[in-house]
């Protein structure tokens, strides 16, 4: 059975893009447009990991972020936050509620294949900072 992925982003070319993209690794993909949206599908079936834009409307991926860490049956899924900018207060909020790491839009499908696998493959952090570090060391 394949590991399944929650999309929650309000841009509808990069849901569409990124469904392609992680469909086409394997990946069965489900894909909403807003926070509140993403919490309700947590709710039905929570995913082996999920993909959450920072910026939505009505509820923004900070809150759902705290949500999914404050209940019990998704406290243990892995987030990767999606977002525009890689510097900000919003990364190191994402990063203290327990997101494993980031994808910074634009990015390649490679680039999104590779972070996906690595977040699902091994249950540690993944930050920028990190990588960097360990290439250094």
């Amino acid at each position: 059975m394949a590991q399944s992925i929650l999309i929650a982003e309000d841009e509808a070319d990069i849901r569409e893009l990124f469904t392609l993209i992680l469909s086409s690794a394997g990946y069965e993909v489900t894909t909403v447009a807003d926070g509140v949206e993403a919490l309700t599908r947590l709710a039905y079936a929570p995913p082996s990991m999920v993909i959450l834009d920072l910026n939505m409307p009505r509820v923004d991926g900070l809150e759902v972020l705290a949500a999914i860490r404050t209940v019990e049956a998704w406290k243990d899924v892995p987030v990767l936050v999606l977002t525009a900018s890689g510097t900000g207060d919003n990364l190191v909020a994402a990063r203290r509620l327990g997101a494993r790491g980031y994808l910074l839009k634009p990015l390649t499908p490679s680039g999104l294949v590779e972070r996906v696998e690595q977040v699902l493959g091994d249950k540690t952090l993944i930050w920028l900072d990190d990588i960097t570090r360990s290439r250094t060391a």
